[in-house]
């Protein structure tokens, strides 16, 4: 909406001084013919070249508000009217220094033409923690950060504390005859802006001052230093100097960052830590906008608090736009959600307050045009939780701030901070030396390995990762024969797990290659009695191969491995076929031909002292279209035969049936929930612990970072992702950076917005990623193997990809893509409107079941509440609307809370 078109009439001629700064961007982007304004209290100057130009804009400005004879404008309060000079001029518009302060940036908007300080170069860091409202926690977070710093130590440390909240002091009121120094934070403002002799001796001053009274830890090991804002609360009562007057200096606007980094050098510390006064302050602004100070914002999930942050956010973010993103994104705020309790994640107000967060802030990543390449999954701010704790509530000193905050809920993620930022400096963590000798054939392994991986059903592999549902298998059915279905989503790893099955050909064997320590196991022979079509070659052969030995083991001779499948396919043309009585024909026949029912083969199977186990896989490719009624009764019948073998006595028959998730919830209508509880243990599911394992496994099959296969299964979480940073480095960017976590980026790329993980889109990532650095190779990051460029560009192939491969097996998916081809690409954007991209009620209900598509509940009212997970939006031609990725970072952010990385 342009600005004639706000019905808005200016109370008092400062309105009309404001919505004049509005217009041109706080007096530094003038109309064509206009150089200069001036705003008094008893009207306004115009430099302009020509009067009727400057009256045109003044008309646009103001509308209805505006008269031109006499040129004014009127004023809402006695109907007054504010008048209006022109002076002729030609020259030049002038720009105005620009303050770091708010009622300047009130008006500035996002551009890369702001004058910027000069990074320092050498000395200590400043950090600032600043927070819209009081009370939410931000000095307590401080001085956990500062208690993270000393006891993350390794050397001697030095910290300078500065007290810079000049209305409501927080370090201030902790301090006591004992630590209270002579100066504060007043005094400083004062002598370097009225320095009795130099700023250097001002600082020299106030340098010996603060080592007389500094707080010493472990000796003299360990020192800080403290600035209180005041040495008497009377002080704050009479301010004569602000930090707003210190920044109006025209020639460096920055100046009390320098100073505050200046006295930091003097006392010899690592860092800085200033906390700021709350809310629109100019006492905070200074060095809330200075790109130089590393920031820390501290909200709670309240409407009030997210707000003002938002605002906040918003405007530190335009300001920050041109700022060249340094190799830590130290110009990346980290906001701190405080006060947080297990309640509060349950609402809506906390996805609802990251997505207005991380959408307020104007980040280098959200504000540019939308493509495949974009990195939608990196939030623009780095976030950090922290949980309510009441015994922090009582804090009564420095000293005791800094042992007690040591069991800060906090105090975890500032210990990784502080960790971080101890580590290697950034030249000695990024650098363009040459790649390791072994580092090209390590990528090539890798892309190897994948490749031969990625899909089960033509891998040849004997090897397997054994994870919690297939140990849950073995262990609950090492001395009776398994009587489960185990379900999973496509790509969960059923094919690969009825191969290994098959390969084993023997219930003991393969329960020993699960675990080889128990060999008090139950032999039974393995019959393959459905199987996917989706394999061939030596996969097939194995199928062949346990299908023959089944045979020859029971002496029953030759056994068709597509006989039940073919009479299966012969019943679906029938109607009212009792597909429970059919299934329990089908099975027996198979074995032995004059066996009508699983009764009479078990007595069967006693005679010869054999057992055997039905495994069945593909159901799927056997009964394509799940809501026909036919297929559904049939799927159902399927599931159902656990129930018919448990009412067998001395059972000597087994049965293990891998099925998809959505086929089962496609067929079983009543009691689904209480159905799939019963085979909880046996679910074939991707967990981030999982997750970890398999990738690590992966290396271990390809010989790279010195991964062994047999710690798979064994290692714990820690050390799993301290050994794949080899792999892809500890976080997106150089390990001291605010980038996200890599292990947590890679699995919410590539689950579902539910957090569901197929295995097979873990090793096609592998593979892309490999490829990617195989075909260009970026400047080399010399601590991992996979550069972060690689595995941003390796998504959108994957998508690609995966999105051809599910089409080919799942209907829905596959009429969805068919429609998409009529859609025009401005309704491709996430989110969408299920009838803006032709898709139907039922199409909604089957994509949403397997995972496709995802509908925001918290949205009920938006026809625009459905998204895609990243794995399949660009492999269905979607973009990614800006306004909607700050909502998928709050639904990723809100579903994988629970991750452990």
């Amino acid at each position: 909406m342009s600005l004639n078109e706000i019905e808005w009439t200016p109370l008092t001629w400062l309105d009309v001084e404001r919505r004049l700064k509005e217009a041109t961007e706080n007096f530094n982007s003038y109309p064509v013919g206009v150089s200069r304004v001036r705003c008094f209290y008893d009207g306004v100057d115009i430099e302009c070249g020509v009067i009727g130009l400057a009256e045109d804009w003044i008309s646009e400005v103001f509308g209805r508000s505006f008269t031109r004879d006499p040129s004014s404008i009127l004023l809402a309060i006695g109907d007054c009217s504010y008048p209006i000079s022109y002076i002729q001029s030609s020259e030049t518009p002038e720009v105005s220094t620009q303050y770091p302060l708010w009622r300047e940036q009130a008006y500035t908007k996002a551009k890369s033409n702001t004058r910027y300080p000069e990074k320092f170069k050498s000395g200590p860091k400043v950090i600032s923690f600043h927070s819209f409202k009081g009370g939410v926690g931000r000095t307590t977070a401080l001085m956990t950060y500062v208690s993270a710093v000393l006891g993350k130590a390794k050397s001697n440390t030095k910290i300078l504390l500065v007290d810079a909240d000049l209305e409501a002091p927080g370090i201030t009121l902790w301090l006591d005859s004992s630590t209270m120094p002579t100066v504060s934070f007043i005094n400083f403002l004062e002598a370097v802006h009225y320095p009795p002799k130099t700023i250097e001796d001002s600082i020299g001053y106030f340098a010996a001052e603060l080592r007389k009274k500094s707080l010493s830890l472990e000796g003299s090991r360990k020192e800080v230093f403290i600035l209180p804002s005041a040495i008497k609360l009377s002080e704050i009562m009479d301010m004569p100097v602000l930090p707003s007057h210190i920044a109006r200096n025209p020639k460096n606007p920055w100046i009390l960052t320098d100073h505050l980094h200046s006295l930091g050098e003097r006392l010899g510390v690592d860092m800085v830590f200033v906390d700021l006064r709350a809310g629109l302050s100019e006492l905070s602004s200074p060095l809330l906008f200075d790109p130089r100070v590393e920031h820390f914002f501290v909200t709670t999930v309240a409407h009030q608090s997210v707000a003002g942050m938002a605002s906040i956010l918003e405007h530190v973010g335009k300001f920050q736009y041109g700022v060249a993103r340094d190799n830590e994104s130290l110009t990346k705020p980290s906001v701190i959600l405080s006060l947080l309790t297990p309640t509060l994640r349950k609402l809506q107000d906390y996805p609802l307050a990251i997505e207005k967060l991380n959408g307020a802030y104007v980040d280098v990543y959200i504000d540019q045009p939308v493509s495949d390449e974009v990195d939608t999954l990196s939030l623009g701010l780095e976030w950090v939780e922290a949980e309510f704790e009441n015994s922090l509530m009582s804090i009564r000193s420095v000293k005791q701030a800094i042992d007690i905050l040591t069991k800060s809920p906090l105090f975890e993620a500032a210990s990784n901070w502080a960790e971080a930022r101890a580590e290697v400096q950034v030249a000695d963590q990024i650098t363009n030396s040459v790649d390791k000798p072994k580092n090209s054939s390590d990528i090539a392994a890798l892309y190897k390995v994948c490749e031969a991986f990625q899909f089960a059903e033509s891998s040849t592999s004997d090897q397997m990762l054994v994870t919690d549902p297939i140990r849950s298998l073995a262990k609950q059915y090492s001395d009776t024969l398994p009587n489960v279905v185990s379900v999973g989503a496509k790509g969960a790893g059923k094919t690969f797990t009825f191969l290994q099955l098959c390969r084993s050909k023997n219930w003991g064997d393969f329960l020993k290659k699960i675990d080889s320590s128990n060999p008090q196991v139950l032999s039974a022979h393995i019959f393959p009695a459905l199987s996917s079509q989706n394999i061939d070659g030596d996969s097939l052969e194995i199928v062949n191969s346990a299908v023959e030995s089944f045979g020859d083991s029971l002496g029953v001779g030759n056994i068709s491995n597509d006989g039940v499948k073919s009479k299966a396919k012969k019943l679906l043309t029938q109607k009212n076929t009792d597909w429970t009585l059919e299934w329990e024909r089908l099975l027996a026949k198979s074995i032995r031909p004059n066996t009508a029912n699983f009764a009479s083969l078990n007595e069967w199977l006693i005679k010869k002292d054999e057992s055997i186990v039905f495994v069945i896989d593909g159901i799927e490719d056997l009964f394509d279209t799940p809501s026909e009624e036919n297929q559904r009764e049939a799927i159902k019948g399927l599931l159902e035969i656990p129930n018919s073998l448990n009412a067998l006595r001395h059972r000597r028959i087994g049965f293990v049936c891998f099925a998809r998730a959505d086929y089962v919830q496609a067929s079983i209508k009543q009691n689904i929930a209480q159905y799939l509880s019963r085979f909880q243990a046996f679910r074939l599911e991707w967990t981030p612990e999982t997750f970890l394992r398999l990738v690590y496994w992966i290396c271990s099959k390809a010989k790279i970072i010195d991964a062994k296969a047999e710690l798979a299964e064994t290692l714990s979480m820690d050390d799993l992702l301290t050994s794949l940073e080899e792999l892809w480095g500890k976080k997106m960017g150089n390990n001291s950076s605010k980038e996200a976590n890599t292990a947590r980026w890679v699995f919410a790329a590539l689950c579902d917005l539910n957090g569901r993980l197929q295995a097979r889109d873990i090793v096609r990532f592998l593979k892309f990623s490999a490829k990617q650095m195989q075909a260009k190779r970026p400047e080399g990051w010399s601590d991992r193997l996979l550069f972060p460029e690689a595995i941003r560009q390796s998504l959108s192939e994957c998508s690609r990809e995966k999105v051809e491969e599910a089409s080919a097996e799942i209907l829905p998916l596959k009429a969805w893509r068919i429609k998409l081809e009529e859609i025009a690409d401005e309704f491709k954007r996430v989110p969408f409107s299920p009838s803006n991209v032709g898709l139907t009620e039922e199409l909604v209900r089957a994509l949403k079941d397997i995972g496709v598509i995802y509908e925001d509940i918290d949205r009920l009212e938006d026809t625009d509440r459905f998204y895609l997970p990243e794995i399949y939006r660009t492999g269905l031609g979607f973009k990614s609307a800006v306004s909607g990725r700050p909502r998928v970072q709050a639904l990723l952010k809100r579903n994988l809370g629970g991750m452990p990385f």
